[in-house]
């Protein structure tokens, strides 16, 4: 699309809305377009106004009347209704004003009704401005500091974080602590917005305005409750000449296990208890114990006689620190780098698995064995103790420089078959590299190839962990075409 074709979509696009807004009664007016909304309880009018953006932002929509709609989660602080979720911006569906005025119509359909149902964003942030300190500033549990006076103190990365203290008597003049205090607003219905707001929900304010006007707390820590859901905001105060005390949000986050897992997926709570072995962590295998790590899986045992070398790293988890490094310790110490929790729950077994009574150990000791040597010998060992004890190990592999991943259930669930050899040939016109020390080529499997190959892997894995398999005998995936045939 050249330029002029863009602005002629946009101005096409602003012009297609504006005669939708005339066609149901707006007229224009200098803040945008007035007009009558009906809803249940009546009729509210409102002012339309196209953003800069439009069409790629919705409209903005403000009553006439601040007052006579009630303030709710579903309103700015300019008043604003809010409309759409930032999970609704599929299709610009908004660009059709019939479209947009029926969903202005809901939305004061849902205030009529006090918005039962409601989903419980837990956004408050968005009802105060912006801090001129942009620090991130890093909670844990707040239960231990609940109205009590806290400091936050610089950390890395431009990290401020909570501890118990109070601003001493005659505080350090360059000391770089902020005071604070953590308080509990309570069920929200409806967002504070001003420092008056917030002084009349919470406990022990007499006392901590005194100190908002002394200035031995800059920051209070605000637990709040939508519904089951618990959300906390931090806020910068400081007094004002006329006696308010003015209030700016705070960037900041809970760093709580709770909050670490959250994005962990659905079935990370079933995952925490399950016991896992990884045979081989090269290229495939640091990836697949990582994401295994990353979906809740917490107790791992890590198996390889291999050490990180130069070459190994732009298919590898770990980076250049890790080389000389025995692979196992160095992605246990990657895990536990970004994971502390993990340090007693990895172990690390620096050889090769060899024997059958060690392969019929670990079958017995963990809830799986996931297989990614790419080693026929030791994929026939860990299949053949499998079927001796009547359980499983899951097998995974790049096959034909790359464009296939191979992951198999063995033995297969029920009656399922084995999967099938790949029909695929490696490409005869791929040059061969080979690196000294190495007796067999290097492969020339590409690192988003292995990378996809890990995450189909721990999507099966988990599978098998939790009971509900994707496929009785895993899965062959061919790539359309190689990225270096002419």
């Amino acid at each position: 699309m050249s330029s002029n074709s863009f602005n002629e979509y946009v101005a096409y696009s602003r012009q297609h809305f504006e005669e939708g807004l005339i066609r149901a009664g707006f007229s224009e007016v200098e803040a945008g377009w007035q007009g009558p909304v009906p809803h249940a309880a009546g009729t509210t009018r409102v002012v339309i106004g196209l953003p800069p953006r439009f069409p790629f932002r919705p409209p903005r929509v403000v009553p006439v009347d601040h007052d006579a709609v009630p303030w709710s989660w579903h309103r700015e602080p300019d008043g604003t209704l809010c409309l759409i979720a930032e999970d609704d911006h599929d299709r610009l569906w908004w660009t059709e004003a019939p479209a947009f005025l029926e969903h202005v119509t809901a939305w004061f359909e849902h205030a009529d009704t006090g918005w039962t149902g409601d989903r419980p964003d837990l956004d408050l942030d968005r009802y105060f401005q912006p801090s001129a300190d942009r620090r991130l500033y890093l909670y844990d549990d707040l239960d231990q500091y609940l109205n009590r006076l806290v400091r936050f103190s610089p950390s890395r990365n431009g990290t401020m974080r909570i501890r118990h203290g109070t601003r001493p008597r005659k505080a350090l003049e360059h000391s770089k602590d902020r005071f604070g205090y953590v308080a509990d607003l309570g069920e929200v219905d409806v967002p504070p917005r001003t420092w008056a707001d917030i002084s009349a929900r919470i406990d022990s304010s007499p006392d901590l305005d005194r100190r908002i006007r002394q200035r031995s707390v800059a920051v209070v820590v605000l637990r709040y409750r939508r519904g089951i859901h618990d959300g906390a905001i931090v806020v910068e105060v400081a007094p004002k000449k006329d006696g308010e005390t003015a209030v700016a949000r705070l960037r900041s986050g809970a760093d709580t296990e709770a909050a670490r897992s959250a994005r962990a997926g659905l079935v990370a709570p079933e995952l925490r208890g399950c016991r896992v072995a990884v045979v081989g962590v090269g290229a495939l295998g640091s990836f697949i114990a990582d994401m295994l790590v990353r979906s809740g899986v917490r107790q791992l045992t890590l198996i390889d006689g291999d050490v990180v070398m130069p070459g190994n790293l732009v298919r590898h988890l770990v980076g250049p620190d890790a080389v000389g490094l025995s692979k196992v310790e160095a992605v246990k110490q990657h895990l536990v780098r970004y994971n502390e929790t993990l340090v007693n729950d990895i172990g690390v077994i620096d050889c090769p698995l060899t024997s059958g009574a060690d392969a019929v150990g670990h079958l017995r000791k963990h809830d799986l064995v996931v297989n990614a040597t790419a080693d026929f010998t030791t994929t026939a060992l860990l299949h053949v103790s499998a079927q001796s004890l009547g359980t499983r190990v899951l097998s995974a592999a790049l096959q034909n420089d790359g464009r296939t991943y191979r992951i198999d259930v063995l033995p297969p669930l029920g009656d399922a078959a084995t999967l099938p050899p790949s029909t695929l040939k490696a490409d005869s016109k791929a040059p061969q590299l080979f690196e000294a020390g190495c007796g067999s080529p290097i492969s020339p499997a590409p690192p988003y190839a292995v990378v996809e190959a890990a995450a189909a892997t721990v999507r099966h894995a988990i599978g098998l962990l939790v009971d509900r398999p994707l496929h009785p005998a895993g899965e062959v995936r061919h790539a359309i075409s190689s990225p270096h045939r002419k």
